[in-house]
């Protein structure tokens, strides 16, 4: 046991950390039975152990180290080091209180449980700060349940159960950092909207469309006279007079939406169902090609 702590002594003196662990590891194997070799085999070991990182490995050796040894400050050291590392400032007190019980003018340990005291009381603060924001912004979820629960638009669940703000989670990448709000002045819904254009699979995001805003509102600085147009409209046939409006139904069927309805009376369709937070708006040319075969795939 003694030739093993010597080899794994020299590996340690050579930065061999991992070479000296298994010299370590071998003379505790060798069971001595002298106290003190194996008490320092454990607490060299869990030296070898803090220098690679493994502190969790080094903690353990310490403990072990300490029950054969109590007063074995080099073993007390590390583990209050060991805990400092592991974030376990209450426990790393503890071992400072040990070892200052035994020298209290010991420079280190009384360094560390100064340092791990302030941490903890930080650790805390931002506890208190967590949960606080926490419990915010479960408040803030509540509101805007209730609103939708009161304005009767039908959501599709995830899960099932009770509705939360999981089941309004965009899944359009430009919607991720946009979900469904309200207000905070006027208390209105506002949610991320999609219009579709199926003959050209082109999209318009609007990132903020309140439940009070018509479609024509939108429609109209999308396609009003004197607007960019489209690149996939450069024959400006997307025109408010000319275009037509639909939402799909829960069952697949087709809604038409006037141009001045509401965002949330169209939300308020008979048999529609929003998913994943975010309106899809199909947009057509009336009685155009395109128009007439999706009227036709949906029998109408």
């Amino acid at each position: 046991a003694v030739n093993y702590k010597e080899d794994g002594n020299f590996n340690f003196k050579c930065k061999k950390y991992r070479f000296a662990v298994a010299s370590y590891t071998e003379g505790l194997k060798a069971k001595s039975s002298d106290l003190l070799t194996n008490t320092q085999l454990l607490t060299n070991r869990a030296a070898a152990q803090f220098h690679i990182g493994n502190y969790r490995s080094s903690l353990q050796d310490c403990e072990l180290a300490v029950r054969l040894t109590s007063g074995h400050m080099k073993a007390i050291v590390r583990g209050a080091q060991c805990c400092r590392q592991l974030k376990h400032f209450q426990k790393c007190q503890e071992w400072c209180d040990r070892g200052l019980k035994i020298d209290p003018k010991h420079t280190e340990l009384t360094k560390l449980r100064s340092e791990c005291a302030k941490l903890m009381k930080q650790e805390e603060r931002d506890k208190r700060k967590r949960e606080l924001e926490l419990k915010k912004k479960k408040e803030e979820e509540g509101v805007i349940i209730d609103a939708i629960k009161q304005r009767n638009i039908n959501i599709e669940r995830k899960k099932g159960g009770e509705l939360s703000l999981a089941d309004l989670e965009p899944c359009h990448p430009a919607a991720l950092h946009k979900p469904v709000h309200l207000d905070s002045q006027s208390g209105e819904l506002v949610f991320p909207v999609l219009f579709l254009y199926p003959e050209f699979v082109e999209t318009d995001f609007i990132e903020e469309f309140r439940e009070t805003e018509t479609l024509a509102a939108h429609i109209e600085v999308m396609f009003g006279e004197g607007c960019e147009r489209p690149p996939w409209d450069q024959e400006a046939r997307y025109t408010p007079a000319s275009i037509c409006v639909y939402l799909e139904t829960a069952d697949q069927k087709l809604a038409q939406i006037p141009q001045d309805t509401t965002l949330l009376s169209a939300l308020q369709t008979p048999g529609f169902q929003l998913k994943t937070g975010t309106p899809n708006f199909l947009v057509f040319v009336k009685d155009s090609k395109s128009h007439a075969n999706f009227l036709q795939r949906h029998n109408v």
